[in-house]
Parts: structure tokens; sequence; C-alpha cells
């Protein structure tokens, strides 16, 4: 006969009260802000200065401020910031020297490039559709920025500034760059001796120049280099400058994903019959990418803010255009707003960039369970 065991009850879980938030808080605060001398005295500094700081802004940001509708006289004797100064100067702070009756295609290419770079970070679709949605975002910035095609007047390149410049140069450059980069340290690593030679001239030779070197070489010496008859704008030559640039920075960050690599996935792999290219493209890449994502965030950002230095080329960036905007005697002493703008705009989206990657790293790996 069989057994009948009876079944030992189970004690249901016990739950634990729920604590109050200020008994929560506290203890964060005892582990994080007050656990030794040195961080409870520079928690002190800290809240004394910001006691003493946050008051004074408030004032000058707020409180004394004369609004967008206010006018020159207002701010003169106003103790505050002058934020009509945004409302006369803000196109020549977004489109520089543009000419005034075209800004509005300035406008457009820069909401294009934003719109592209927020469908990019959220895409979910194959990789060549990512590049199509780059290729279009860049032609028709081209259309609208140069003009000379479907009645539009044309522009020369030398008067992009501003807003629509630094978005240009920085997202489709890098967007153009990191294909290059994945080429080039997948080359850096290949068995065939003078690929792997050249790959790494070029990215040594590269990292070992400063930026401004690299776009004074790209305005003044790629020029020269063209062939009788052909003439290559200074456009052009920063964009081919700064993609060789960029991709030999991802390059090294793509680097870091291949060494971190384990070797026997590829073994595993082809022993299923996956054939090498398969194998790069469905186990390898994906992984590798994945590890070298912070490397590659912190290589773009700094990719996006150093676009800036085009202004040592005779090129207008946001803060060119700011001091440009500063150049009326009425308005001469509103410099700082501008500055404020210009800076929150690089804030915003660097941490908006910055935390988007941050979560395609941490759901990444559940994703592929």
């Amino acid at each position: 006969m069989t057994e009948v065991r009876s079944a030992t009850p189970v004690p249901p879980p016990t739950l634990r009260p729920r604590r109050p938030r200020r008994v929560v808080a506290w203890e964060w605060a005892r582990a994080n802000l007050f656990d030794g001398p040195v961080n409870t005295a520079l928690t002190l500094v800290t809240v004394a200065f910001l006691v003493w700081f946050v008051p004074i802004a408030l004032r000058w940001l707020v409180i004394d401020a004369v609004g967008i509708g206010g006018d020159v006289a207002a701010c003169k004797t106003s103790g505050g910031a002058c934020w009509a100064f945004l409302r006369v100067k803000g196109d020549v702070i977004l489109t520089g020297t543009y000419p005034f009756d075209e800004r509005w295609r300035a406008q457009v290419a820069a909401l294009v490039t934003l719109v592209t770079v927020a469908i990019a970070l959220f895409w979910r679709g194959s990789f060549l559709g990512l590049a199509g949605l780059f290729l279009a975002a860049c032609a028709v910035d081209l259309v609208f920025l140069s003009g000379g095609v479907f009645g539009l007047s044309r522009i020369d390149a030398t008067r992009w500034n501003g807003l629509p410049l630094v978005l240009f140069l920085s997202v489709f450059t890098m967007a153009a760059a990191l294909p290059i980069g994945v080429a080039l340290a997948l080359a850096r690593k290949s068995p065939a001796v003078v690929v792997r030679l050249l790959a790494i001239a070029w990215i040594e030779a590269i990292r070992g120049i400063p930026m401004v070197a690299v776009l004074f070489a790209g305005v003044f010496i790629l020029p020269l280099l063209m062939p009788p008859g052909w003439h290559l704008s200074s456009m052009i030559s920063i964009f081919v400058v700064l993609t060789v640039f960029h991709a030999a920075y991802f390059a090294e960050d793509v680097r870091s994903g291949l060494d971190d690599f384990d070797k026997g996935q590829v073994e595993a792999a082809l022993s299923v019959g996956l054939t090498p290219r398969q194998t790069l493209r469905f186990v390898v890449l994906p992984q590798a990418l994945r590890t070298a994502l912070p490397a590659l965030t912190n290589s773009i950002i700094g990719g996006y803010k150093d676009t800036s230095l085009v202004a040592i080329v005779g090129l207008f960036d946001l803060m060119a255009t700011s001091r440009l905007a500063t150049a009326d005697v009425e308005w001469q002493a509103y410099s700082l707003e501008a500055n404020i703008v210009v800076g929150v705009f690089y804030l915003v989206t660097c941490v908006a960039v910055s935390e988007r990657f941050r979560r395609l790293a941490h759901i990444a790996p559940t994703a592929n369970r």
C-alpha cells in the first residue's frame, strides 16, 4: 500500500512593518552624509553655502529679474537678470549670421536633428533602418541649410551658425564615425598584420593629436591635397576630419568591449553552425557594444561639447553666437544671461543622452536572457 503522508503546513510569510519615511531618510543621511568627521564637515559646509547662495541666486534670477516682455530701459534699472535680452537677441543666439528672412530654415533643420536624436535613442529597429534615418535627416538638413533646390535660395556654409551648426556637426559626424570606429576596432584585432598595423596607426595618430590641430588640418591642409580644379568647402573639410577624429576614439571604446568578450562563445557559435560573419553580427558585437556603452557614452558627450571648438577656425558655435548677440552696445551688459541659457541647453541635452544610455546599459542584459 502507498503510504499517505500528510503535508506539513507552510506558515505564511511574515511581513516586515513599513518603517516611517523620516526614519529611512535619517538612516540614509547617516550612511552617506554623516558617516565620519570629514563627510560631516563637508556636508555642513555645503549646506551653509547653499543657505547663502540660493536666496541670492533666486533674487537675481527671478525676484529682481526683468521678464521676457521687458525692455532695455527696465533692465538698466533692475538689479536682476534681463531675460528680455533673450526675446530681442534670441534669433542671433540660435542662428548667428544666417540670413534673417531665411532663419526659419535653420530652425527647422535644428528641430529635425533633435527629433532624429530622440528617435534614435529609443530605436528598436535594425541597424540599417537607423542608418537610413540618419542619412535622411542629414539630407533634409542639407536641403534646408544650404538651399539651391525646391526654390530655396542658396546659403553659404560659412553662415551656418549657432544651434543648427553644432547639432549638424556633432550628431552626423558621430553617426558616421561609429560604424567606422567599430570597423577600426575589429581591424585592430585582425590576424592580418597589414590591416592591424594600419588600424593601429590610424587610431594612435589621431588620438595623439589635439582636436584643434585636426580642425586646422581639415580647413587649411586637406584642401591642398585635392587634385587641381577641385574645391573643398570648409564645412565638408570639418565634417571629414571630425568623423575621422571621433572614429579613432570610438574604436578604442569598442576594443575595450571586444577585449572583455569571452572567446569561448565564438567557439560555441561556430560549433552550432554559425558562419564567422553571423557569429560577429549576432554574438560578438551585441555583447561587446553593450560592454563598451559607458565608454561610448563618455566619448559621445565629449565629442558633442568639443564641437564648439569649430569657433577657432572661423565658424560660429552657440558660444560664439551668444557673444555676437552682445556686440550690440545697448545689450552688451547681458552676456551672462546668454551664457546661462547656452550652458543650461548643453546640461539638459548631455544629461538626457547620458541617462538614456545608462538605462540602455541597465536593461540590455535582461532583454538578452
